[in-house]
């Protein structure tokens, strides 16, 4: 095969293109039609090819003895029932597993499926040796199936090795937009990127780079909709056929156009739903993935681990399916612009104590509109629990209400809450934990900032400070905190809604909240 023939295919649709709105996005099959036949195998690329796909996305692994075969997995476990690697097993062993049509392809089968049909293969790839397969494979081929490669960027390379002029998607997971410098190492003709990062802003940067954009993996009509105003290419989704009616719709009656703004009740009741699952969604992960990589930021004691950056992917990416015009400001990946309304998501509050195998970390996870706070979870993946709080409407732990009363209470014999500032002692630190102590009262350092002040709403603790408010980290704590009738309070008093971002703040439970108060700002003066 020629290094022409593996390009890309270019845009084969004829139906005429609408004289206002967006252009229609091509629609790549993830996997073929995994809700239809198996992943990866050739019933699925059959049903997928039948859909009208443009293009059909495999994952490629190689056997032991070399042979290029579509699996997603490492292991044979998940879909095939044989837990050992595909890399330690030849070839006509893996042909065996399965039944009937439904068997483990080999990718020279796949493109052979292909030759002479209008949907061209996207190959999925994460290890560079799998790649160097792969592209072998592709390089030996008589057929005529038009290839294009996307994945991780070593294996990516490993490709370019064996296919200099191979049509390269370049996987993007950034929110800021790619620079020229981005496309040095790969030449990619597209932008590949998990709705969670798609932004105008990043579409208008590859477009002036000569890039197409592609987004994935979109079921749902309204984020796919969306994308397409936005001004993507194409869309990968496990749902041809739905997703082609969805944009078939829009292009028929109207793209859609921002007249009724949801009302605050109907957007909160939504929220509220989608962050109650993906804080039990979000625990279970925490809990079953172990850490891998761990590297630092600002310096030595600022940790982010895979973890991290693995829920910060995963909330962003189903928020935006749910609620595609929103803002987002997460820990790890920054911001993206939205309406008025706007997500805030520290992912693993506690990363050093995640790193060290401290189960003391919790998800944070708030919506504001127009600034003021309207939902708010807090995930302790280690005892299970969600704290849920709704502008208005209080504040529960599983089917607890939290509700904390206005009976006195002592400092002696209680628990107040803190966190360092960064990994060093706030200024007025020393001053308030020996006032503290002369009455009486315990100061605790645990980790993780978003659980000291979310656990003064469920009542433990009298209370809880930090050296400078941050929506990502405390906004959903502090709306906690106030829908469970505690106090929140600055050097100034007492505040509704949030503090200024940057200021030192405290919460109470009211009983010791003037004492609390007077104790702290005085050490803050000292400090």
């Amino acid at each position: 095969m020629t290094t022409q023939e593996v390009s890309a295919p270019t845009d084969r649709r004829t139906d005429p293109q609408p004289s206002r709105g967006p252009r229609v996005p091509l629609l790549v099959a993830h996997r073929g039609a995994p809700r239809v036949r198996r992943e990866n195998t050739l019933p699925a690329i059959a049903v997928a090819e039948a859909l009208g796909a443009e293009t059909i996305e495999v994952d490629v692994r190689r056997t032991a003895d070399g042979v290029a075969v579509l699996l997603h997995d490492e292991t044979l476990g998940r879909l095939w029932g044989d837990a050992r690697r595909v890399s330690e097993v030849d070839w006509c062993d893996v042909a065996r597993l399965g039944n009937g049509l439904d068997r483990i392809p080999r990718l020279d089968a796949v493109l052979e499926r292909l030759d002479g049909c209008r949907s061209s293969l996207l190959v999925d790839l994460t290890d560079p040796e799998d790649a160097r397969v792969a592209a072998r494979t592709v390089a030996a081929s008589r057929a005529g199936t038009g290839v294009a490669w996307c994945g991780a960027p070593a294996a990516m390379a490993a490709v370019r090795e064996v296919l200099p002029d191979a049509d390269v998607w370049l996987a993007w997971e950034s929110l800021d937009p790619p620079t020229a410098a981005d496309l040095v190492a790969l030449t990619p003709s597209t932008l590949n990127l998990d709705l969670a990062f798609l932004t105008p802003r990043t579409v208008r940067a590859a477009r002036d780079l000569g890039l197409r954009v592609s987004v994935w993996t979109l079921d749902d009509a309204e984020p796919a909709v969306w994308a397409a105003t936005a001004g993507v290419d194409s869309i990968t989704t496990n749902d041809v056929a739905a997703i082609r009616a969805a944009l078939a719709r829009a292009e028929r009656d109207g793209w859609p156009e921002p007249d009724r703004e949801p009302t605050e009740t109907e957007v909160a009741s939504r929220a509220q739903a989608l962050a109650h699952r993906l804080a039990h969604e979000v625990i279970a992960f925490t809990r079953e993935h172990p850490v891998g990589e761990v590297a630092t930021k600002a310096h030595p004691a600022d940790l982010v681990t895979d973890v991290d950056r693995l829920v910060e992917q995963h909330v962003r990416s189903r928020v935006r399916m749910a609620f595609p015009t929103h803002g987002f400001t997460g820990e790890e990946y920054g911001a993206a612009p939205g309406d008025r309304h706007r997500w805030y998501l520290d992912p693993v509050d506690g990363t050093t104590n995640l790193a060290n195998g401290v189960p003391w970390t919790s998800m944070s996870l708030c919506l504001t509109r127009g600034g003021r706070p309207l939902v708010g979870v807090v995930a302790d993946p280690w005892r299970g629990e969600v704290l849920e709080a709704r502008s208005g409407r209080g504040a529960t732990l599983r089917d607890r209400t939290l509700r904390l009363d206005d009976a006195p209470r002592a400092l002696a014999g209680a628990v107040v809450g803190t966190e360092l500032d960064g990994h060093r002692p706030w200024p007025g630190f020393g001053a308030f934990l020996d006032a503290l102590a002369d009455r009486s009262c315990t100061l605790r350092v645990q980790g993780s900032g978003t659980l000291t002040i979310a656990q003064v709403a469920a009542g433990r603790g009298i209370g809880g400070c930090v050296s400078a408010f941050n929506p990502v980290d405390h906004g959903a704590a502090v709306l906690l905190v106030h829908e469970a009738g505690g106090i929140v309070l600055t050097r100034e008093g007492a505040v509704e809604g949030f503090p200024s971002v940057g200021e030192p703040f405290l919460v109470a439970h009211p009983g010791a909240a003037d004492e609390l108060h007077a104790v702290w700002t005085a050490a803050l003066a000292a400090g």
